[in-house]
């Protein structure tokens, strides 16, 4: 059996007919890890040979495996090799972002300097905040969190020491969740 968690936090499990046999229906066993192996679905019709738990069924951010049991009429078959481990989603939680693209800075006249990115291409950014290092110094934000929209910022020179050496990163953020 293969199962795939979804979005919504219900998994998809498929699998291939056995070859041998007549099958009239099958069911679905769950395994919750260190629980015991339980049905999940009810009988089910031959075809299609694939079926999804609903989220109501499983417990958020838990880990399960899945079989397939085969059924003739009243007779149980032996029930498929287990899934591989899916972790079910929380419905709803956004995906951690992303990487940004590089930032690129720019020294401007006053004495500030602008920073910008591209966004990530994957992951949901509710903010940014704007790192920087000045040589042989540790790593700090320089901003507070920051709109995902414009993808630059302008760090004012109060905050920067003049003929100082800084570097400048970029850090996504997602309600909770640092991206890299």
């Amino acid at each position: 059996a293969q199962a795939v968690a979804n979005a919504d936090g219900s998994v998809t499990v498929s699998w291939s007919a056995p070859t041998e046999g007549t099958v009239t229906s099958y069911v679905i066993l769950a395994t919750r890890e260190g629980q015991p192996r339980h049905a999940i679905s009810g009988r089910l019709e031959p075809n299609p040979t694939s079926y999804t738990v609903d989220s109501s069924e499983l417990i958020p951010g838990a880990s399960y495996t899945f079989q397939v049991g085969p059924l003739n009429v009243h007779t149980h078959g032996p029930p498929s090799a287990a899934s591989a481990a899916v972790v079910v989603a929380t419905p709803g939680a956004a995906q951690p972002p992303g990487r940004p693209g590089a930032a690129q800075a720019v020294a401007n006249a006053d004495g500030s300097v602008t920073v910008s990115w591209s966004a990530p291409t994957e992951g949901t950014v509710t903010s940014y905040v704007i790192l920087a290092t000045r040589e042989g110094q540790p790593r700090h934000a320089i901003s507070g969190r920051l709109e995902p929209n414009p993808t630059s910022y302008t760090v004012d020179s109060s905050e920067l020491i003049p003929g100082a050496s800084y570097t400048f990163q970029v850090g996504p953020l997602n309600v909770h969740t640092h991206g890299p």
